[in-house]
């Protein structure tokens, strides 16, 4: 082997455990990122992780921050409509309530609705921004994911009393804070 062959041979060489160790470091870093992800996960959903929002004695879950980046968004001031929609949610001479919902990035506005049991409710959802859908599990509300300037519209009726979640089900969202209450009286 002369003087050139080998060089060469040991260049190639360098390259490739310094490629092999790359490669290594970042599959050792992305396990470690889905484990902290996990752990955070994990904490979010048993109300161990710090909170703006939230209380656990009533059943709300807690709005939390994952300590990853997002790029949350500052819900828009409700409409007059919206504004109306809301004070008109328990006016017991109709049953038909419907709200105008916006859902952004994490959020929806407005966030808390209340209603009379009995009563037909009709969500309509206009995305703000990303890709949303709105689920509420205690009365079988599902739809699927719509994209930017899109409208997701649900209806269904509120035949039991309490305080229930709406939420976005997008992997994350609702961790982020994108979910709302519906007071069922």
């Amino acid at each position: 082997m002369n003087k050139r062959t080998g060089s060469a041979s040991t260049y190639l060489l360098i390259i490739a455990v310094l490629v092999l160790g790359l490669i290594g470091e970042y599959y050792y870093f992305q396990g470690k990122l889905m484990r902290m992800t996990q752990a955070t996960q994990e904490a979010v959903g048993s109300g161990k992780a710090g909170s703006s929002r939230g209380n656990g004695e009533t059943g709300t879950p807690a709005r939390t921050t994952t300590g990853m980046a997002m790029a949350a968004v500052t819900p828009p001031a409700l409409s007059d409509q919206q504004q109306q929609q809301i004070a008109a949610g328990t006016d017991k001479s109709t049953t038909e309530k419907t709200f105008n919902i916006t859902g952004g990035n994490f959020y929806f506005a407005p966030n808390q609705i209340t209603v009379n049991k009995g009563d037909k409710v009709t969500l309509i959802m206009t995305n703000a921004g990303g890709r949303h859908n709105i689920m509420i599990d205690e009365f079988n509300v599902t739809s699927e994911p719509v994209s930017t300037a899109d409208t997701i519209t649900v209806s269904f009726v509120a035949d039991k009393a309490g305080t229930f979640v709406y939420y976005c089900s997008v992997p994350g969202h609702r961790q982020k804070g994108m979910w709302g209450t519906l007071v069922v009286r």
